[in-house]
């Protein structure tokens, strides 16, 4: 018998366009099936989907999501994988994460495949609302580790892009050891944010962020807010002028340790460095 190696989401039903793409992972996953496609149109998207465990989801060219609500619009499960997507935020009442890892998946180890690949996000509603991208760990063993994002643009956000580990009542938690490659970031109100303690039981550490192309506006506040250790960011931000504000525009806080901050464009004197022997590369 011949393994189907991919199903077509236009060949389910569903009382709309999200339950309609979530039936077709519902059954890749199911029937060990690896890949979702998508048509070369747009899709009202009004509710969550998650990519089930060891699913890719791909995008068409032409394929467009047009999120309307305001709730996470895609939530990827440990070896699950995107890849493609095109989401526009529709609705000024948006507020939420359109991509989301949680560790409670426990995204570890470097063999697992989990991976957001040619991702473009913006929110054309105007609101500056919502997160591109959320990593979050906040539980006894929460894990996002090793997992790569290539090829991301993001515009229009509240925030491009955010790694949290919060304090678990018990044990640890991590978001260790991501690379973002070739990321774009504009029109955020901040750029990148890292929310963690310095080390455990919290720890957001050894991220890194190659190829940055980073454009602000004068909605930006912030280009980077980082804690945790060995963080790296190296890029280019553009336009600095178009801030409205001539406070620090990067905050390397008190709980940071070794960062590794290459953005020779930015003035020392719009960088806030509390940390302990971070590197600043001028």
């Amino acid at each position: 018998m011949t393994q189907i190696e991919k199903v077509y989401a236009d060949d389910f039903k569903g009382a709309n366009h999200s339950f309609q793409i979530q039936n077709a992972i519902e059954f890749a996953s199911k029937n060990n099936i690896k890949t979702v496609m998508l048509a070369d149109q747009s899709y009202s998207i009004t509710n969550p989907i998650v990519i089930r465990r060891g699913v890719r989801l791909e995008f068409g060219h032409g394929t467009t999501f047009v999120v309307y609500g305001n709730f996470p619009v895609i939530e990827l499960e440990r070896n699950a994988a995107i890849k493609g997507a095109y989401i526009a935020i529709d609705d000024a009442a948006f507020n939420s994460d359109v991509i989301r890892l949680d560790g409670k998946h426990k995204y570890y180890n470097v063999w697992n495949k989990t991976k957001v690949e040619e991702l473009n996000v913006i929110n054309w509603s105007g609101s500056h609302k919502g997160t591109g991208v959320s990593l979050f760990s906040g539980g006894n063993g929460h894990e996002i580790s090793y997992v790569n994002f290539e090829n991301v643009k993001i515009a229009g956000m509240n925030i491009g892009i955010k790694l949290k580990a919060q304090k678990p009542s018990a044990g640890m938690a991590w978001v260790n050891a991501n690379r973002f490659t070739n990321t774009s970031l504009d029109d955020c109100v901040t750029m990148i944010q890292l929310e963690s303690g310095l080390t455990v039981p919290n720890e957001c550490s050894g991220n890194q962020w190659t190829n940055l192309q980073i454009q602000p506006s004068a909605v930006t506040e912030k280009i980077a807010r980082i804690t945790g250790q060995y963080n790296k960011m190296e890029g280019m931000v553009w336009d600095i002028a178009s801030i409205g504000h001539g406070n620090s525009i990067v905050d390397l806080t008190a709980v940071s340790e070794a960062t590794d901050f290459i953005m020779p464009s930015v003035p020392s004197n719009r960088i806030s460095n509390n940390g302990i022997n971070n590197n600043l590369h001028r």
